[in-house]
């Protein structure tokens, strides 16, 4: 029983942590650029979000005191996440490229990968596209954001010496 109290602290402060530094990564990546930089920009968003997504997961019942925002910011973790049918088509431990994140299906324009429509040269198909890119960026970076504050706002952090020894072991 003790041991599983201490595997569920260690796991809701190393969840904190990384939510923390997903948190510090999207504040740093500032407003979504305009023009072809918009690319490069959205590899680094979805980057910061698989990371998390590949070791963590925000888990309702953790986070008990603000289960909307956690179950909020866990449904913008999976929709900005990997998909093997979404955007990002990476596999897991893989890092998303231009080559692995899928854009199109709007507007008439068929699916392809980021690179693909990086190269178009055809300006309307650019002004579709980043605006589709754009869009999904902004609906989702802002709020997850906010709903990390909330979540690491409002749940305490396991602060014992016993915890603190398991998360420092655990990092090994």
């Amino acid at each position: 029983m003790l041991k599983k109290q201490l595997t569920k602290a260690v796991t809701k402060v190393q969840t904190m942590d990384a939510l923390l530094d997903m948190q510090k990564k999207l504040q740093k990546l500032g407003p979504v650029p305009n023009g072809k930089d918009i690319y490069d920009y959205a590899i680094k968003f979805f980057n910061i979000i698989v990371e998390f997504q590949d070791k963590y997961a925000v888990d309702i019942e953790t986070f008990s005191k603000t289960t909307e925002d956690a179950e909020a910011l866990a449904k913008h973790i999976k929709n900005s996440g990997r998909d093997e049918y979404g955007w990002v088509r990476a596999q897991r431990g893989e890092s998303v490229t231009l080559h692995n994140l899928y854009l199109g299906n709007v507007y008439g324009i068929w699916t392809n990968t980021a690179a693909a429509f990086k190269e178009n040269k055809d300006p309307d198909v650019q002004k579709i596209i980043q605006m589709q890119l754009r869009g999904f960026i902004q609906s989702h970076r802002e709020p997850m954001i906010k709903y990390i504050s909330n979540v690491l706002g409002n749940n305490k952090k396991p602060d014992n010496f016993i915890v603190k020894a398991a998360v420092k072991r655990a990092a090994r």
